[in-house]
């Protein structure tokens, strides 16, 4: 989740919230409970809400709740008065000066559910624009590797703020971009060296990610450094500059079609207008019709895959890879099911056929990615919107995002930070009509492997996966975000 900073909720003044105790700056997770102890069912950087009724006969019991909460994590208490306590307790204002907790009253003609509800729509709309600006560090990252692995890894580093490097197997750096004293060649060389599949490390003076791409013959390694810690977006734009350093380096023959085709499909997404654009589409066909893919795979290495097959069948083609997914345009008539051959079990594939090509917008596109995520692995079926129309409604879409900021935002965070696969093994659990069978083979795991990290994803969410009507709540974020 997203931090809010306190100052933020204070200054809402609808909520009539009172400061106590300036400590903490900001939190990322807000919890209510009234529970002596609720440090099991908390999280580090959280802001607690509670009346205090437990401590109603022993306001001395409020020493142990904040140090405990403290020792959890717990960034704030908001204190609501008004029930158990006409005031905020003398003895919880010392203990949270004592521990840095900040501490707040909230009146009680404010409603808990009103600070939360505010609270999940502000995180929603500081997701919005970190997704805007993602996308534009990427349009940047992609003009940069139009010129060279060189002006990529420079671009890199003024995108995250950090030392970038790649090296080769062979321990030559290829690229590096120092920042200050920062370098990441170091971790580059040393990780393109060993075996795994590269690894993220963090302390208290800073973070370093390591992503490997290429095959055993032919192997490099990206490093990033700097002196904060990344949070999930950092992590995404470095997952699309291995994408990028992929292409140049362990491609080379077909980089340059590659990179030119991925930024004719950025500038129409992008709405420009120009005769080069027109011209990039007229060569794949004269007369302004094409033939438009959408597939997303389990892995990186799965699409890489699956694009070479396609690109060995109709070289005529304009591709945009981004991670695990793909659009792809294509001469009219020429996209089929067979048309990524083996890999095609792997991969989840929407197809679109015959449109002319200023009709691909961003919008069509949303559409196409939730109707590839929408279907069973292995599966090629031609388009169909999987948006409803009442999803476009008024309020509809805000609804969403904050539903989606408690839910599905919630799992990728978990999943950047800890390297686990919460999200994509609910997907295809949900996806697979709840089948825990059909999900395992689809992850390639054991069934009680799905079964432990669906119990996670209940405990991190708070949700039943049992209740149908949650499952379907599930599906609809899960495929449309």
């Amino acid at each position: 989740m997203r931090e809010i900073t306190f100052r933020w909720l204070l200054n809402q003044r609808s909520l009539n919230l009172r400061s106590i105790v300036a400590g903490s700056a900001s939190f990322s997770t807000i919890h209510a409970s009234e529970l002596a102890d609720p440090t099991e069912f908390t999280s580090p950087g959280a802001l607690m809400l509670t009346l205090g009724l437990v401590f109603r006969d022993d306001p001395e019991g409020f020493e142990h709740y904040a140090a405990a909460l403290a020792a959890a994590g717990v960034h704030g208490i908001g204190f609501g008065t008004g029930l158990a306590f006409d005031e905020v307790p003398t003895e919880l204002i010392h203990v949270c000066s004592q521990h840095h907790l900040t501490l707040f009253e909230i009146p009680r003609a404010t409603r808990f559910v009103s600070i939360t509800t505010a609270v999940a729509q502000e995180q929603a709309r500081l997701d919005n624009n970190a997704h805007f600006a993602l996308h534009r560090q990427q349009e940047r990252l992609n003009q940069a590797a139009a010129t060279s692995i060189g002006a990529l890894i420079a671009q890199a580093g003024k995108e995250l703020g950090a030392a970038v490097a790649v090296a080769s197997s062979s321990g030559a750096v290829v690229s590096r971009s120092d920042r200050g004293r920062l370098s990441a060649a170091y971790a580059a060389v040393e990780a393109a060296e060993q075996t795994g599949r590269g690894t993220g490390t963090s302390t208290s003076t800073g973070a370093t990610i390591t992503s490997v791409f290429g095959s055993a013959g032919r192997r490099w390694a990206i490093a990033v450094t700097r002196a904060e810690k990344f949070d999930s977006y950092s992590r995404a734009l470095i997952r699309h500059l291995s994408g990028l350093a992929s292409l140049l380096l362990d491609h080379p023959d077909g980089n340059n079609h590659t990179i030119l085709g991925a930024l004719a499909l950025d500038a129409q997404l992008a709405g420009v207008d120009s005769p080069a654009l027109q011209a990039a589409f007229h060569m794949v066909d004269s007369h302004d019709l094409i033939d438009v893919l959408f597939l997303t795979a389990a892995s990186p290495s799965r699409l890489a895959r699956a694009l070479s097959e396609i690109g060995k069948a109709e070289p005529l083609n304009l591709i945009r890879p981004e991670h695990d997914s793909a659009l792809i345009a294509l001469p009219p008539g020429t996209a089929h099911p067979g048309l990524s051959g083996k890999h095609t079990r792997y991969l989840r594939t929407s197809i679109l056929q015959r449109i002319q090509w200023q009709a691909l917008t961003p919008a069509l596109l949303s559409s196409l990615q939730s109707h590839a995520r929408s279907l069973p692995l292995g599966t090629v079926a031609t388009f169909d919107s999987a948006a409803p129309t009442w999803l476009s409604e008024p309020g509809v879409p805000e609804a969403l995002a904050a539903r989606r900021a408690a839910t599905v935002s919630r799992l990728a965070e978990h999943d950047a930070k800890h390297n686990a696969e919460l999200l994509a093994t609910l997907r295809a659990f949900l996806v697979g009509n709840a089948n825990l069978a059909t999900a395992a083979a689809e992850l390639g795991v054991h069934r009680h492997t799905v079964r432990a990290r669906l119990d996670k994803v209940e405990q991190l969410c708070g949700v039943d996966l049992a209740n149908p009507v949650t499952r379907a709540e599930l599906l609809l974020l899960s495929i449309d975000s």
